[in-house]
């Protein structure tokens, strides 16, 4: 699995649970209605300072597949985002999309995250990100996670020619 696949599934299973779209920050587009939840990938790759663990197998004459796995971790940030308007107090709104939205990495979202292959290894703190857009005050609450994911990376290895003499018992000695 790469980083895509796992920030794809993570957007998916939290955009079904929110029932609101969870977009990309930072793009340059209009700004959706009210309320949404932006996210990025504030560290895509963050190594579990092992070596891997190493498998090998034969796929064609005298070549043999090497794949590394490691589990590495990667860091999202997601920010709910409300704007006061009639009935619906935009701070309010915010906040407590934000706490549903910690809430299934916390606890509701951990069928749909393990069955993916992910693990969720730490949720922090929702904190206040509002700012203040043109003439009205954007309120903004977000949080930070850190996935857990299994990675492969495979290469194909030429055996050279007398070693694989060798691996067949037809040496000269």
């Amino acid at each position: 699995m790469n980083f895509r696949d796992v920030r794809n599934q993570i957007v998916l299973g939290l955009s079904e649970h929110l029932e609101i779209p969870v977009c990309l920050s930072n793009q340059v587009s209009p700004e959706m209605e009210y309320p949404f939840v932006i996210y990025s990938s504030t560290s895509p790759y963050i190594p579990d300072n092992g070596f891997g663990e190493y498998d090998w197998s034969e796929s064609e004459e005298n070549t043999t597949v090497e794949v590394r796995r490691e589990q590495p971790a990667c860091s999202m940030s997601f920010t709910a985002c409300g704007i006061n308007r009639e009935g619906v107090l935009g701070d309010d709104e915010a906040l407590e999309l934000a706490e549903k939205a910690q809430g299934w990495f916390l606890h509701t979202g951990y069928d749909f995250i393990s069955r993916k292959g992910l693990t969720v290894v730490d949720v922090a703190n929702v904190q206040e990100r509002s700012f203040l857009q043109v003439d009205e005050e954007t309120r903004r609450y977000g949080f930070d996670v850190i996935i857990r994911y299994v990675r492969s990376d495979a290469r194909t290895i030429r055996i050279i020619e007398g070693v694989a003499a060798i691996q067949k018992g037809e040496s000269d000695g």
